[in-house]
């Protein structure tokens, strides 16, 4: 059973990784839909290691090229992987980023037994995401190889779900731990955010003050189907952390009928609509386009062609 929004620290904990995980259950989590061609791409599989010993899996999606690019650091909805993202990170880094994406402890793939405390992965979550926008020396070593490296001063934290709160914390914004602290977890490299489907509001955990602190320049995707029910049964909630963020450098896109999932193409499997595969494609070239702005100024960005079903605010 899902608990309400209104219950507080393991209902609160428990409607945010049954809110976005219960529904992330997929017969094959690995299949891209073979409607979409595969950027020219490639991921790597490698295990990283925390200074305090949290071992944990990392992807990085690269560029099939050398050359020195910009960082994402991407963090997972609850329950799911980066191996359920390629839809979405591939294109990202065909377009010239390195994306770091770490697969969190409460991740399905990982079959953990037993399954990590609700606590042990939020403090997980947060200390990788730290941990890969410092660039570890690991990731360095091995892009090297292929003569690929990371541009250090341009970094940007994105997330769907669940992981676009940690994105969002990242990025400056203050919620509420388990144990009742209220760390700053604001990495100082980190110039921009982007945050596909971020939660609203949580009782004692974080509301619109929360996010008022975030001070870099954020893009916020959602749609009008975004709802999940029994935890957020209005979509507009996934747009609070824009409202709340101060003005100047936001971005909102928000697509008509569009669901947590955009149909399935990245989380769960869906059969999907012509009309979201559209909208999806518009939402990454959004998302590019944010990027280049804000990590390469110098790059002249035409933005993507307005779509029907599609708004897209900035200001």
């Amino acid at each position: 059973m899902i608990h309400r929004r209104d219950l507080f620290l393991g209902a609160v904990w428990l409607s945010l990784f049954l809110g976005s995980g219960a529904a992330l259950a997929m017969k094959d989590p690995h299949k891209i839909p073979s409607t979409l061609a595969k950027p020219a791409a490639v991921d790597i599989q490698t295990l990283l290691t925390t200074d305090d010993g949290h071992e944990f899996p990392v992807t990085i999606f690269a560029p099939d090229r050398s050359g020195s690019f910009p960082l994402v650091v991407f963090s997972t909805g609850a329950f799911s992987s980066p191996d359920r993202y390629h839809n979405m990170l591939q294109p990202i880094a065909e377009a010239g980023y390195i994306i770091l994406a770490p697969t969190h402890l409460d991740a399905e793939i990982l079959a953990l037994d037993p399954k990590p405390k609700s606590e042990t992965v939020w403090k997980t979550r947060n200390d990788e995401i730290a941990y890969l926008a410092a660039v570890p020396d690991p990731v360095v070593a091995l892009l090297k190889s292929r003569g690929t490296k990371i541009d250090e001063t341009r970094v940007a934290l994105m997330g769907h779900s669940y992981g676009a709160l940690i994105a969002q914390l990242g990025a400056g914004a203050i919620a509420t731990d388990p144990d009742g602290a209220r760390p700053i977890r604001k990495i100082g490299n980190v110039s921009a955010l982007i945050a596909f489907s971020p939660p609203g509001p949580l009782a004692k955990m974080i509301d619109s003050k929360g996010w008022s602190t975030i001070d870099v320049p954020s893009l916020t995707v959602t749609g009008t189907a975004d709802i999940l029910p029994d935890f957020i049964d209005d979509w507009r909630l996934h747009k609070a952390a824009y409202d709340a963020t101060p003005k100047g450098a936001r971005w909102l896109w928000v697509g008509e009928e569009v669901n947590h999932y955009f149909d399935g193409l990245f989380g769960r499997g869906g059969t999907i609509r012509p009309e979201i595969s559209k909208r999806f494609d518009h939402a990454i070239a959004t998302t590019i386009e944010f990027l280049d702005l804000n990590l390469k100024p110098t790059q002249v960005s035409k933005g993507p062609t307005p779509l029907s079903g599609v708004v897209v605010t900035k200001d």
